[in-house]
């Protein structure tokens, strides 16, 4: 027994003596240098996912402008920095500490706690800035596009020659051209005060790989008579600009001769007529004559301009701004000047155009309503209509001053209070019905007064006036009143006054402000015969 607990006893010595001989692994020895290592599941087990707050939209900024670049984080990370790919990483951390020159720390971090500014952006500035976000086991980043502005070149209006001259009814093709700018700019078209950018396209190219535009907008238009001498801009819009900037050409539309026919009614017989023609031309007119007969198709323009023909006389008048005026003079108008048509032709290097005159008798007719006066009265007799059928329909459905008014029983019950409720409540005032009694009591007593047949009751000298077409009360058999006599007590005392129940002490008739009046209920003959 005592052998075997010493072969025991050895083989624990040896046992121990072998664990302490074995040499320590990197992982188990406590002062390890190695840095800690992190498991998956520490890091899948995170009890706060971790996200990026960022906008990516394009940033257009001028140079010396400050631009805050934000970038926050929703959980917990490491460190953050920015990249522009022009120059070293700029971590977060040094700018906020104040080591980095023209960057600095946002006023607000919340949300932003990666985010930077730039205090006077330069033209190096412009590119894309990529804020990363490390956490832990990955990176989170976001970019976007800062565009810092170059200031446009003057626009270029491309023309043979100045002023731009121009046929009527052809088509000509103009451009305008920005060599530079960035972002691209916006071009328009003005003729006169007429916007007519709709005739034009843009084409803009890149003249480098920093995003610097050139613009070559071309105009395709038509022009017409009316568009001369009017000029012809071309006006840029850009991010830099307080105010647009401009190049312009004057037009000159060559046009043959333009104006309206003449109509003269209420001639009277023997009056002196003048009648005027006002056209303009471009070039100035070169030949005008004029002719008359029985019907335009049989007038030939032979007589020049300025002439006289027996009683027919013309004269032409040179205005302003290549304006013109013929004038015609009929001395002594008769029934044949009033059948007679006649024809003004005025031609220039362009072309030429007939102009008629109209002289009559007859009265002017009607004008035709223009277009906003039709407007307007459809306008008017729409509202009409809305009137109408809203009036319709509050008096179909008894609203506002269509509703139909309650009785006072109605009232009381809608109220939630009966006939029977009120006549048995204690104390219980009907306050239409005391205004009414009011009323008529002010009635009769104004009765009392000029009224002269009136009744007394003998036995206590009340007097009683009678109603309307009603004998006064008169006294029957053992001394009682053959009709019925109602007193009623009316206070005329001004305010809301309570009114005595039936079993409250009654009134002095003394007292002040308090008038009684009797009112005689008269009993129909059916009632009378009992």
């Amino acid at each position: 027994m005592a052998s075997r607990k010493l072969l025991l006893s050895l083989v624990c010595l040896v046992c121990c003596v072998s664990v302490i001989a074995e040499p320590q692994s990197p992982l188990q020895a406590p002062n390890a240098a190695s840095p800690p290592v992190v498991s998956d599941y520490s890091v899948g087990t995170q009890s706060q996912p971790v996200s990026i707050i960022f906008d990516n939209k394009q940033t257009i900024v001028n140079p010396g402008e400050s631009l805050n670049l934000d970038c926050g984080v929703s959980g917990d990370f490491r460190y953050c920095h920015w990249e522009t790919g022009k120059q070293n990483a700029i971590q977060v951390q040094d700018v906020y500490d104040g080591y980095i020159e023209g960057l600095s720390k946002p006023q607000i971090t919340k949300g932003n706690e990666c985010g930077i500014v730039i205090d006077a952006v330069t033209i190096e500035d412009h590119g894309p800035w990529t804020c990363k976000v490390f956490v832990i086991g990955h990176t989170l980043q976001n970019s976007k596009n800062v565009t810092v502005t170059i200031k446009p070149t003057s626009p270029i209006l491309e023309v043979a020659r100045r002023p731009l001259i121009v046929t009527e009814g052809d088509t000509e093709t103009i451009s305008c051209s920005v060599a530079a700018a960035r972002p691209r700019v916006q071009i328009h078209w003005f003729l006169g005060d007429e916007d007519i950018t709709y005739s034009s396209r843009v084409e803009n190219s890149l003249t480098d790989n920093m995003g610097t535009y050139k613009s070559i907008s071309t105009l395709t238009h038509m022009f017409k008579a009316w568009h001369n001498k009017k000029p012809l801009h071309c006006i840029v819009s850009h991010y830099t600009l307080l105010s647009p900037i401009e190049d312009f050409v004057d037009v000159q539309v060559k046009y043959k001769p333009w104006g309206k026919d003449v109509r003269l009614y209420d001639i009277r017989l023997g009056d002196d007529v003048e009648a005027k023609v006002n056209f303009s031309s471009n070039p100035p007119p070169s030949d005008i004559k004029w002719g008359y007969a029985p019907s335009y198709e049989q007038v030939a323009a032979v007589l020049p301009v300025p002439g006289e023909e027996g009683r027919y006389s013309t004269e032409m008048l040179t205005l302003e701004d290549g304006s013109y005026s013929v004038i015609l003079r009929v001395l002594g108008f008769d029934e044949m000047d009033a059948r007679m048509s006649f024809h003004i032709k005025v031609a220039n290097d362009i072309g030429a155009r007939d102009f008629t005159i109209n002289l009559s008798t007859d009265e002017a007719p009607n004008e035709p309503l223009s277009s906003g006066t039709l407007a307007a009265i459809v306008v008017v007799v729409l509202l009409v209509i809305l009137v109408l059928l809203c009036a319709v329909y509050m008096k179909y459905n008894h609203l506002y001053c269509f509703a139909e008014k309650k009785s006072a029983k109605e009232d009381r019950e809608a109220n939630g209070a009966s006939d029977t409720e009120s006549a048995q409540a204690p104390g219980f005032v009907d306050r239409n019905k005391l205004q009414a009694t009011s009323l008529f009591g002010k009635l009769q007593n104004g009765l009392k007064k000029s009224k002269p047949d009136v009744a007394t009751n003998g036995t206590n000298g009340t007097t009683v006036v009678p109603a309307a077409g009603v004998p006064a009360a008169t006294e029957g058999q053992n001394g009682k009143s053959n009709d019925e006599v109602v007193y009623a007590e009316l206070d005329l005392a001004p305010g809301d006054k309570k009114v005595p129940a039936a079993d409250a002490p009654r009134v002095d008739p003394s007292t002040e402000g308090t008038e009684y009046a009797h009112i005689v209920g008269v009993l129909d003959n059916q009632e009378a015969r009992k």
